[in-house]
């Protein structure tokens, strides 16, 4: 019987069990992020947050994508635990393409942090604060939105590189499981009886032919089987006795 070799990521590490935790961690991240995002829709509705319309549609497909992202890994999830193929394949794919949009609108809401919102969001935290030092309140309020984007910055690229990483490790089990199931084809393939092609057997009396007679059948006449020769000459040695 033969065997597929388990591929591995970081050195010792099978890629199914790879798939697993990342399945795992996109179910609850996603799930986390994904939540997180409406309850600030459901904050924007009500009138409890503003934000401008490039921000909405930023924090639309965050929140979509996230959730999306949560329902594509139940179902890796599901795949990784019984070695469904197609589950995999799918989670992959889709995978890679909620990958690439996450990233674009993490992107934009980033370009957005840094261009379009800083005075206003200052400005709201220099008003928003208690006292009378301005420089002070200002500077404190600046340094504060420095920081936040940082952080908000690192975090996003953190969560681009871990899915980056499961994607190639998704893809590395998806061939895996290939080459599996092409090995199951071949074994499946030998193991079945070669088939055998033999002669019709005739369902009269065979015909009998020179190779199958005697060398002399005599005539079954009474009249024939007494007679010295069937032949009509006799040999030379017969003719010299007569004489």
């Amino acid at each position: 019987m033969g065997y597929v070799r388990s591929r591995k990521f970081c050195c010792c590490l099978p890629v199914r069990f790879g798939v697993f935790c990342m399945a795992i961690l996109g179910l609850v991240g996603g799930g986390i992020f994904g939540i997180a995002g409406f309850v600030e829709i459901h904050k924007l509705y009500s009138g409890q947050l503003e934000l401008e319309s490039d921000q909405k549609t930023a924090l639309w497909i965050v929140s979509l994508t996230y959730s999306w992202m949560a329902i594509v890994s139940l179902i890796g999830l599901i795949g990784s635990i019984g070695k469904l193929r197609s589950f995999i394949g799918f989670y992959a794919y889709t995978v890679t393409i909620n990958t690439l949009v996450i990233m674009a609108a993490g992107i934009y809401l980033v370009w957005t942090l840094f261009h379009k919102r800083e005075d206003s969001d200052v400005n709201k935290c220099v008003a928003g604060a208690n006292g009378d030092v301005g420089d002070v309140k200002h500077w404190v309020c600046q340094k504060g939105f420095d920081v936040i984007r940082i952080l908000v910055v690192v975090f996003f690229v953190i969560i681009w590189i871990f899915q980056l990483v499961g994607i190639f490790i998704v893809f590395d089990y998806v061939g895996q499981l290939r080459e599996e199931a092409a090995l199951e084809d071949e074994e499946s393939r030998k193991s079945q009886p070669a088939w055998s092609v033999t002669a019709p057997t005739p369902s009269g009396p065979a015909m009998r032919t020179t190779y199958d007679a005697a060398p002399y059948d005599p005539p079954m006449q009474g009249g024939w089987q007494s007679a010295k020769s069937p032949y009509a000459f006799t040999g030379p040695s017969a003719q010299g006795q007569g004489r």
